[in-house]
């Protein structure tokens, strides 16, 4: 978990050097590009978060090119807001089909934990919910934030407003996701001593 978040990293991470360095924008785009392509490689096998990185490096490919025809940083890092909007239907169409997309994402990161869960458990739906609002300000803010600061100052403050409380909704999902598993256990294990009784 601790290197793949470091590595999700790594791109922004790149470009931000490059860009202080007084790099030229193309060189800078290709920088922060040629990292998310090694990222996108290397989360390529997983089944669903591989799906959803795949998603997210279509945006970030387009954006590049973007960035590269008309010479501009913006456009390029305009890819974070964009996929936070784009990521709305994803939620939405994953309610529908009864397969949260928070539920399927806890699934594969903590089987053992989520696995107890049913998959359109109400703990899902609402946590997808939750993480779409969340998209939706955080891609207003973001969008906000870039046109109205420079590429470095957008780099730092962006994460700077989005870390805390990104990082508070995760602790909040991992909580709701252990106790509802937990729930999901001493029911499990009152039944089988019940079919023991009887």
């Amino acid at each position: 978990m601790n290197l793949r978040i470091l590595m999700s990293a790594l791109p922004i991470a790149l470009f931000f050097a490059l860009n202080r360095a007084g790099a030229p924008a193309w060189l800078a785009i290709l920088g922060g590009f040629a990292a998310s392509t090694v990222v996108f490689y290397l989360n390529r096998k997983d089944r669903l978060i591989g799906a959803l990185t795949l998603f997210g490096f279509v945006v970030v490919t387009v954006s590049a090119v973007a960035g590269l025809i008309w010479g501009s940083e913006k456009a390029y890092l305009a890819s974070g807001p964009i996929s936070d909007f784009l990521f709305l239907p994803l939620y939405g169409a994953s309610i529908l089909m009864r397969k949260p997309l928070i539920g399927g994402v806890a699934r594969e990161l903590f089987p053992h934990v989520a696995g107890r869960i049913p998959t359109n458990a109400a703990v899902f739906v609402w946590l997808s919910v939750t993480w779409a609002v969340y998209d939706l300000v955080h891609g207003v803010v973001r969008f906000y934030m870039l046109a109205q600061l420079s590429v470095g100052e957008y780099i730092i403050w962006s994460r700077v407003v989005s870390w805390p409380f990104a990082a508070s909704l995760i602790g909040v999902t991992a909580w709701l996701i252990y106790r509802e598993a937990q729930q999901h256990q001493r029911v499990a294990i009152v039944t089988v001593a019940d079919d023991g009784v009887a």
